[in-house]
Parts: structure tokens; sequence; C-alpha cells
């Protein structure tokens, strides 16, 4: 053999091994993505089966309960807006009451007693004056 087919018999063996490590430098690269994917898939998969604890618990609320409990403040506050509608009525009524018994002639004239003494001193009270 000369030494140009021995330098290209050489030259195929570097070729040949550079195939077969680039080869099985592809294979580990996809091996170990392959491997990194199913890991982080478990972890997805562990995380999202996990049931995350509350620090504080929620309280169990009875609507029912609290529906029929607003219902009752409701009709409350209707029945005392009612009576208070009804005593501001009562109140003007009285009030005009009074300033029609203020204003009432005859009425004050027949409040005076009708005695013989009560009309001497009432003339004698507008002598005076």
């Amino acid at each position: 053999m000369t030494l140009e087919d021995k330098c290209e018999h050489l030259m195929n063996i570097v070729v040949e091994s550079r195939k077969r490590f680039g080869k099985m430098c592809i294979d580990y690269e996809q091996k170990t993505s392959l491997v990194e994917n199913k890991i982080l898939n478990l972890q997805i998969e562990t995380i999202s089966n996990y049931r995350f604890k509350s620090k504080t618990t929620v309280p169990s609320v009875d609507f029912e309960g609290m529906e029929k409990e607003l219902d009752e403040f409701k009709d409350t506050l209707i029945n005392n807006e009612k009576r208070i509608h009804e005593l501001r009525r009562n109140l003007l009524n009285t009030q005009n009451v009074v300033m029609q018994l203020k204003t009432d002639g005859v009425g004050q004239r027949l409040k005076k007693p009708l005695t013989a003494e009560a009309m001497l001193a009432d003339a004698k009270k507008k002598l005076k004056s």
C-alpha cells in the first residue's frame, strides 16, 4: 500500500468515526430531550394533581337564613316607614286642630264663664283700658 492509500484509508476511518460519533451525539441529545420532557410532564402532572389546602377555612354560609333575615329587616323598615308617615300625618292634623282652636273666636268666648260676676269683671276691664 502506498502512502496515499494509507492516508486515504485513515481519512475514511476519521470520516466514518465522525459520522458515527455525530449520530451518537444526535441520539444522545434526542434521548436527553425525551427524558427532560418526561420529567417536566411528570412534574406538571404532580403539581396539577396536588390538592392545595387553604390557610383559612371558608365558613359555610346559610344563604336561605340570610335571605330570610334580610326580608324580615326589609319588612320592619317598611313598617317603621309607614308608622313614621302616619305619625307625621297625625301631627299635622293635630297642629291644624290647634291652629283652628286658637283662631276660633266663638269658642274662646264660650270658654269664658257666663255668670253675672264674670260679665261685670269683663266690663270693668274694658272700662279701665
